[in-house]
């Protein structure tokens, strides 16, 4: 089972080094620019349009781009069946947060996308994730409502049911991406970053509020 995880790291890391280059490929012939304030961790792509019509949902119900205007928002895409890469990125973005409010910036909001619909039900979703903070938002929905998100964020996902229908893992990547106020994608973070060199570069990113 180790040497399974050691493999599902591997893929995560392959996955996001991928869609870091697709994005930044994406930006800069789509309209976005890679230009912005020196960072020391993110990928800055600074989408000029917002993300693509979505629905999903969670515990408290339909989940929108209404959801994300108005806010700073990481967006991380896993399972809660997930034995390392999840419960590692959510515990990173915890400690970011505490970060930024230690030095008085406006908190990100987080929400975490299930990829694995059959198994993470918006009731599990509501216990698993607010147990890493009480403020994370965790929402799924199937692979068509996935869809857009999936495509214009470069994300990559594949399920292993066929290895056991009930106990499969599933290959991911680990990308936390950063959405502005207005719904467009800022940046994206690849792990593993220390939470201090993250939560200053959201805070450069940012302007430590919302804009």
């Amino acid at each position: 089972m180790k040497e399974t995880w050691r493999k599902g790291l591997l893929v995560a890391g392959v996955a996001c080094a991928a869609g870091a280059g697709y994005l930044a490929s994406k930006a800069v012939h789509q309209g976005g620019h890679v230009r912005g304030p020196a960072v020391k961790a993110a990928t800055v792509l600074n989408d000029t349009r917002p993300l693509p019509p979505f629905s999903m949902r969670g515990p408290s119900g339909e989940f929108t781009n209404d959801n994300l205007k108005g806010k700073w928002t990481f967006v991380f895409f896993g399972y809660t069946h997930c034995p390392d890469v999840c419960p590692t990125a959510l515990s990173l973005l915890r400690d970011v947060r505490g970060k930024v409010a230690a030095a008085g910036g406006t908190l990100p909001e987080v929400v975490f996308v299930s990829v694995d619909a059959g198994r993470d039900t918006p009731e599990l979703l509501g216990r698993y994730v607010p147990a890493f903070d009480p403020s994370f938002k965790g929402v799924t929905g199937s692979d068509e409502a996935l869809a857009p998100l999936v495509k214009t964020l470069g994300v990559f996902y594949e399920r292993h049911e066929k290895d056991d229908p009930r106990n499969y893992l599933v290959d991911h990547s680990a990308a936390m991406y950063l959405i502005d106020p207005q719904g467009r994608l800022k940046a994206l973070f690849m792990p593993p970053i220390p939470a201090e060199r993250m939560a200053e570069d959201y805070q450069a990113l940012t302007g430590g509020g919302v804009r």
